[in-house]
């Protein structure tokens, strides 16, 4: 437990370092005018730090994906939102058909209960016996 203790606070603190040293390095110029880049600074000639910054390429954005993948992705994902589209727009015109018989039940209930001796009758028993009961 100490042992694991003692490595990791070993490792929490040489850490930052290391990370500094990935994020940064040095620019020097020889004698002969020639510019050098080093992780570490030049013991011969004055160098001066330099800030790398990491640019973040378009393939990156996904990772682990090339362009021709990306697109085809981007394709699938279009497909599954149009479909998505399709299923939601058939719900509500169920829905609203739904919706519709419900409302012509009720009507004929009422035209039935009122219509009971007149020729009607039937008209609106067949009907709700066909499409409402």
């Amino acid at each position: 437990m100490q042992r694991a203790l003692i490595a990791a606070s070993i490792l929490y603190l040489a850490l930052p370092g290391v990370v500094r040293a990935m994020d940064s390095a040095y620019q020097w110029t020889d004698k002969q005018g020639q510019i050098h880049y080093g992780d570490k600074p030049s013991a011969s000639a004055d160098s001066r730090t330099i800030t790398l910054q990491r640019k973040m390429k378009q393939a990156d954005s996904e990772p682990g994906l090339r362009q021709g993948e990306l697109k085809q992705l981007n394709k699938m994902e279009q497909r599954q939102r149009q479909q998505q589209h399709r299923v939601q727009a058939a719900k509500i015109h169920s829905d609203r058909q739904r919706a519709a018989r419900r409302s012509r039940c009720a009507e004929n209930r009422e035209m039935f209960k009122n219509s009971s001796g007149n020729e009607n009758f039937k008209k609106h028993s067949r009907y709700l016996r066909n499409n409402c009961w």
